[in-house]
């Protein structure tokens, strides 16, 4: 007699959704309560699905001495405080963990990635990847800026490679200058942009003079780890002195270290170089 065989069957994944987003922020059979952002609103939620279906939340709630009980309506309920992600972003999260899908919007979906990589929900950080990885003028400096802070490969790839191919637009977008230095550095780092050495320093200097006001630091300092990238020895010997003299009347002090100008020099004078050296290497955009 052959055993009788069970096999799983799904109904529509969308109606399911559907019925899960009712009770998102329902305090109706909650036992959570967070407390969120600035503003304080409070959220309502469900253990059991937190737990289910996000392993942080488990641990978070298995370990009550991290928790504070309060009596809600009658009922044991516990509230969580969490003043640094913004309600919008939050209820997406929780979204995600109920329905498995969300609404994502270029406004927030760089703070949904960040909560994601936080609770570890693997899925929500796919989606909110395949939500960027389209760049545009607009977006892409806030996605490389997001893809290499939350070390997402795929996409800082992508990026790049849009980057590459809209070097000038890019350098021109007001986004440009909200770059970290640790972005700029490695944008700057790229054999494929497409523009001419020039450009790439004065794009440079601009991201600076603007950092400089935000950091209330000197040219140098703000520059000091970001220079070392740019190809001094590609540039013209007029734009060469073009640099020491601009150098020279920096009111901090000079900003470009001697060595990168005499380095360059020396290329134009001998034109010779360690072609695996990157600051010997002509850009994709070079003339």
């Amino acid at each position: 007699m052959s055993k009788k065989q069970h096999t799983t069957v799904y109904g529509p994944p969308e109606m399911f959704a559907s019925d899960m987003r009712k009770i998102i922020n329902s305090a109706e059979l909650s036992d959570i309560q967070f407390v969120v952002g600035e503003e304080r609103e409070k959220i309502w939620a469900h253990k059991v699905i937190l737990a289910g279906r996000c392993e942080v939340f488990r641990a978070m709630f298995a370990d009550s001495k991290q928790a504070a009980g309060v009596r809600t309506k009658g009922k044991e309920s516990t509230m969580l405080v969490l003043p640094d992600v913004r309600p919008t972003v939050f209820l997406t999260v929780l979204e995600h963990i109920y329905t498995n899908s969300c609404k994502l919007s270029h406004t927030i979906v760089v703070d949904v990635l960040a909560s994601a990589i936080e609770y570890g929900l693997d899925g929500l950080v796919k989606c909110c990847v395949e939500f960027i990885s389209d760049p545009n003028v607009d977006t892409v400096c806030e996605a490389i800026q997001a893809a290499i802070t939350y070390n997402q490969v795929e996409l800082r790839d992508k990026c790049m490679a849009f980057i590459e191919s809209n070097t000038r637009d890019i350098f021109k977008s007001p986004h440009f200058a909200e770059l970290s230095e640790q972005t700029l550095a490695h944008i700057i780092q790229s054999d494929g942009l497409t523009v001419e050495e020039g450009e790439i320093y004065e794009a440079v200097k601009e991201w600076g003079t603007v950092n400089m006001v935000i950091t209330e630091k000197s040219m140098k300092e703000v520059l000091c780890n970001v220079l070392q990238h740019v190809r001094f020895p590609m540039l013209s010997q007029e734009a060469l002195k073009d640099v020491e003299a601009e150098n020279a009347a920096e009111p901090g002090g000079e900003f470009v270290p001697e060595h990168l100008i005499s380095r360059a020099w020396r290329y134009q004078a001998t034109k010779q170089a360690d072609p695996k050296e990157a600051v010997f290497r002509k850009r994709a955009g070079a003339s």
